[in-house]
């Protein structure tokens, strides 16, 4: 899978990918909660919303992006 077809299909799943982070997060705290636990540290809920909104935040940036370029 090389050239152009391996490239649509990167896209095409990383597309399914982001549409899910975004669900989790748009969810609740809970995705965040537990990436921050796997890395064992502690925040306050307030720094943990912030840390949602940007994650968010990005993931719905990249996702548009990424549907973009899908086409080119």
């Amino acid at each position: 899978m090389q050239g152009r077809t391996g490239k649509m299909l990167r896209r095409e799943s990383a597309i399914e990918r982001l549409t899910v982070t975004v669900a989790a997060h748009e969810a609740g705290v809970e995705l965040t909660t537990q990436i921050l636990k796997d890395k064992k540290l502690s925040k306050t809920p307030e720094e943990i919303e912030s840390l949602r909104k940007k994650k968010l935040e990005r993931a719905k940036t990249t996702l548009e992006n990424t549907k973009k370029n899908r086409s080119t």
